[in-house]
């Protein structure tokens, strides 16, 4: 399926692994922060919590940064912009600079929308919407994530410092895709605020997250891309294997 998306929803695969849930009834959670915790205990606390809190999800919304270094970039690259979620499947991914992009997923319907190119990807997934977000990670859960990576987690147990696990590749298959992975969540909202990872090829993607805004009321329209009469725009069919203008 990696080869079908666009490069700018590629490379954001990994951090929806621990940002997007389906809504699930409360329960009592665990506090990951209790004193007198062995590591291996406070690591399985930690990991319920985080499940839990995702599984109260309904909406997400939130400013990021983006920085990116690469072999095939001169210099680091930096981007920022605003992402927002509604539960189960609609997600939008607004690039604002240096870049205009907006990526849309609703439905069995992915639209990237180049500004600067006056062009638009509509991508009609269909009966692949489910594999596509998998892909995407966007109805992945922690554990999940766990199964195919080994975790240290880094803890201080005075101030506010957030979380840090640091993950390891169980597989090849795995790190040739990624090497190492970083997380850093939040000890407040138990949702990741910061996410690193390198890639393959050595690679590094970092996303920092800021004034996240959970389970708010988000309007409907933030995930219809309102486009000009002038835009050029391109269909790919994955259940039909083509691409049409």
């Amino acid at each position: 399926m990696c080869r079908f998306l666009p490069a700018v929803s590629a490379s954001l695969a990994w951090v929806f692994a621990l940002v997007l849930a389906l809504p699930a009834a409360g329960t009592t959670l665990p506090d990951p922060a209790a004193p007198g915790l062995p590591p291996h205990d406070r690591l399985a606390a930690l990991v319920e919590r985080v499940k839990g809190e995702q599984q109260r999800l309904h909406s997400l919304e939130a400013e990021f940064e983006q920085h990116k270094e690469s072999a095939f970039l001169a210099l680091p690259q930096d981007s920022r912009g605003v992402f927002s979620f509604v539960a189960p499947d609609q997600v939008r991914w607004e690039y604002l600079a240096p870049r205009q992009i907006s990526l849309v997923i609703s439905g069995e319907e992915m639209t990237t929308w180049f500004h600067d190119l006056n062009r638009v990807d509509r991508m009609k997934i269909g009966r692949y919407s489910n594999q596509v977000l998998k892909y995407l990670n966007a109805s992945s859960s922690l554990d999940t994530l766990l199964r195919y990576f080994s975790v240290e987690l880094h803890y201080t147990a005075t101030g506010n410092e957030p979380y840090r696990l640091e993950l390891s590749p169980r597989y090849q298959r795995v790190a040739k895709r990624v090497r190492a992975m970083t997380l850093w969540i939040d000890r407040t909202l138990f949702l990741p605020t910061r996410v690193r990872y390198v890639e393959g090829d050595g690679d590094v993607t970092e996303y920092r997250f800021q004034r996240l805004r959970v389970n708010g009321t988000v309007p409907e329209h933030r995930f219809t891309l309102d486009l000009p009469a002038s835009v050029e725009v391109r269909i790919l069919d994955l259940d039909r294997g083509f691409a049409a203008q």
